[in-house]
């Protein structure tokens, strides 16, 4: 009897790679950019606010992608991704829940990190991808084969 299982590159495992790559590159390049402003305001690419928290928040995140591709794990860091991400997206949309920390700072998200338009549309948009992926593609490109010989 031959069992035999091959790791295929399935949508979710793809994804995960994808994502584990983008924000541990974007959590990375946020420590070597400038400051912008006196606030500690950061912009990644010019469009990204980013501070320390938001950096190191990122590199875990994409450091967690990177893993659970690679360790069978991606339909639930998928899922997990998903729903975090996108509820971190709209509820950043919600001005209340925003905290002035010093000065002209407009403020932190939950007091912990600066948000932009961009960084919601982003948390939306992956987030709504991983969701429709991590839960509808599950068994999506699995390739297992079992044969008996006689």
């Amino acid at each position: 009897m031959v069992q035999e299982t091959r790791a295929t590159w399935t949508p979710n495992r793809i994804l995960a790679l994808i994502l584990g790559i983008v924000f541990t590159v974007l959590g990375v390049v946020g420590f070597f950019t400038p400051t912008e402003n006196g606030t500690g305001v950061i912009a990644v690419f010019g469009i990204f606010d980013a501070d320390t928290f938001g950096n190191i928040f990122y590199l875990i995140t994409g450091l967690l992608g990177i893993a659970a591709a690679f360790m069978g794990q991606s339909v639930t860091y998928n899922r997990v991704f998903g729903v975090i991400y996108t509820l971190i997206g709209l509820l950043g949309l919600i001005p209340a829940l925003y905290f002035p920390v010093y000065g002209n700072d407009n403020g932190r998200f939950l007091g912990l990190t600066h948000l932009s338009v961009a960084d919601h549309v982003l948390h939306i948009v992956l987030g709504l991808i991983a969701l429709a992926i991590g839960f509808y593609l599950v068994n999506a490109g699995r390739a297992t084969r079992s044969e008996t010989r006689l």
